[in-house]
């Protein structure tokens, strides 16, 4: 377990709902260039229930090792349904961008 990110490390620390922590994880993957498998999802989906955002070593990290490096960290929120997300690493403008807008599009997008 990785401890609480770091907001002089992280560029980005935020909820999102529990329902969409998978395509937000490839959407991520995408961005930074790292292909996204089946088994890079069973291991974030395997640690979540481990996890939890009250806890400073609470938090579950993941590296992203794709064209822009990064680190997901994410944790869970017991008893709600958003799941707490963070990421560290170097990237340049466009990628951030990109990130934020997936951040913003999977802390309200409900499938019908």
């Amino acid at each position: 377990m990785a401890e609480r990110p770091d907001p002089e490390r992280a560029f980005g620390t935020g909820w999102i709902l529990e329902e969409n922590l998978r395509p937000f994880c490839e959407s991520v993957a995408e961005f930074s260039g790292y292909g996204f498998h089946d088994a890079d999802w069973q291991a974030i989906e395997n640690a979540l229930p481990q996890t939890d955002v009250d806890r400073p070593d609470g938090w579950y990290d993941y590296p992203l090792s794709g064209r822009v490096p990064l680190t997901l960290l994410v944790a869970d929120d017991p008893g709600s349904s958003v799941v707490f997300v963070g990421l560290t690493g170097e990237c340049d403008d466009d990628t951030r961008a990109r990130i934020e807008a997936a951040w913003h599009i999977f802390s309200v997008y409900r499938a019908i």
